[in-house]
């Protein structure tokens, strides 16, 4: 996302406040915006919702885009991170033509097992055909979705993205209004469905008019799934990790079930999700600020070592790399650490607002802590693969997923009060292991980046 992030802050340039809200709020939609904008438009149908939609059907909806929107990005992970890093070793050759066959190679290997995975999944649910139509079609969508933004990412014009999932949201909006007086439930899920295709079909042809057709496979790309086994398990863990409390508690003794095998946590859902949009400044300021200024001293410092500069210019530009990182970061905790801080005081407000129960606010403020570790932690393994320390970020995954499992399951056995405390220490625990990490190799930088060239035989 770097090169939307130089787009991004050439707004900041303009010294004008109305610029710089627009830059954020860009940076904010296209650093989130598939979860961003089906938070929101969950939010706004459930608060105005019709009278023909009963409360178990809204439930339901609701339990369907959520289930849709955790499985499809656990699958689509095993896919993302590899073709993340096949485009940028693209990129740097001046390869750019093959993106487009790489997208098509993508997608197949996304909408075959999808739609088995899917289908034999929803098969066993015990609602109507339509609805599990609807439920297969959308999860192949939103995967289309996830795989679309990874190939964008190299598109600077982040206005016709944006504006892609504006339209598509409003879509989703009207036609689950309108098509929900005709249909019910399967009407919300049917208008919500055409707006995501909006989105998607949207997207695409922006990355059909950036890049020029060059087949409908490209099997070189397949090789990087062999070379890269790495990316592929931590694409899946970390997505896995993102989701594993929100499964325990889905199985926890007191969850409830709407129908076979939709399930829900009352308690513990609401506080959990509604605290995740608190980090929208963090992940905007990471993609306008923070990426962009530690990349160009990234750049410099690799560039001067495959230049073959002298040894005190290379450690002078890992100096300035490493104080403009730390500057950064200072900046995020300063930023995260104040809009935590005030949800934290207005969290009885905050609570009210979102229809949720008093009961939930020391809930909701544990969830918050732990969505601003996360986000840190989120932040820690971009710089880690940066440096392509894939093996590093492998750790820090499983050390996530595993801890996040094991101690929100330990939560549901202790009680209410607990709630929300595995997930928050979970969080801690893996952006302790991940900022020992960073430390340590950072220090040794130099050592691992000449360790890591090819030794060339002389003759």
């Amino acid at each position: 996302m770097a090169g939307i992030g130089f787009e991004l802050r050439k707004l900041l340039d303009h010294q004008s406040y109305l610029y710089i809200m627009g830059a954020y709020l860009y940076a904010a939609v296209i650093s989130s915006g598939p979860w961003l904008m089906s938070v929101l438009c969950l939010a706004i149908l459930g608060f105005y919702r019709g009278t023909w939609i009963g409360t178990t059907d809204l439930e339901l909806f609701r339990s369907t885009v959520i289930y849709t929107y955790s499985f499809s990005l656990i699958f689509v992970g095993i896919v993302q991170l590899v073709a993340t890093r096949y485009l940028a070793d693209e990129f740097y050759v001046k390869r750019a033509d093959r993106t487009l066959s790489t997208f098509m190679t993508c997608a197949v290997l996304v909408l075959v097992p999808g739609s088995l995975f899917s289908a034999g999944a929803y098969f066993l649910f015990e609602i109507t055909l339509l609805h599990k139509l609807c439920c297969v079609m959308l999860f192949l969508v939103v995967s289309l979705i996830w795989l679309v933004v990874v190939f964008l990412s190299a598109v600077k014009d982040y206005k016709s993205i944006v504006y892609g999932f504006a339209a598509g949201s409003l879509v989703s909006l009207v036609g689950a209004f309108q098509l929900g007086k005709l249909l019910d439930m399967e009407g919300y899920l049917v208008g919500y469905l055409a707006g995501q295709c909006v989105i998607f079909f949207w997207l695409l042809a922006r990355l059909l008019r950036e890049f020029p057709f060059a087949g409908l496979w490209n099997r070189g790309f397949l090789n990087y799934f062999y070379r890269f086994w790495d990316l592929m398990v931590i694409g899946f863990c970390l997505n896995l990790g993102i989701w594993a409390d929100k499964f325990v508690f889905w199985l926890a003794p007191d969850s409830r079930l709407i129908v076979p095998w939709f399930r829900t946590h009352d308690l513990y859902e609401g506080p959990v999700f509604f605290s995740y949009l608190t980090i929208l400044p963090t992940l905007a300021l990471f993609l306008v600020k923070v990426e962009t200024v530690f990349f160009e001293h990234y750049r410099d410092y690799y560039a001067k070592v495959v230049g073959k500069q002298d040894m005190s210019g290379i450690l002078r530009e890992k100096e300035l790399m490493v104080l403009a990182l730390k500057e950064n970061m200072r900046e995020v905790l300063i930023v995260q650490g104040l809009v935590t801080t005030l949800c934290l005081i207005y969290s009885p407000t905050l609570i009210r607002m979102a229809n949720l129960s008093p009961m939930q606010i020391p809930l909701f403020r544990v969830a918050l802590i732990g969505s601003f570790l996360q986000v840190l932690l989120l932040v820690n393994v971009i710089i880690l693969f940066y440096f392509d320390l894939r093996r590093s970020v492998l750790t820090v995954t499983l050390a996530f997923v595993c801890s996040n499992t094991l101690f929100s399951f330990v939560t549901t056995r202790l009680g209410f009060q607990f709630y929300g405390y595995g997930y928050t220490y979970a969080c801690l625990i893996s952006l302790m292991v991940g900022f020992f990490i960073l430390d340590a190799k950072i220090r040794d930088l130099e050592f691992i980046t000449f360790a890591g060239q090819p030794v060339v035989r002389g003759h």
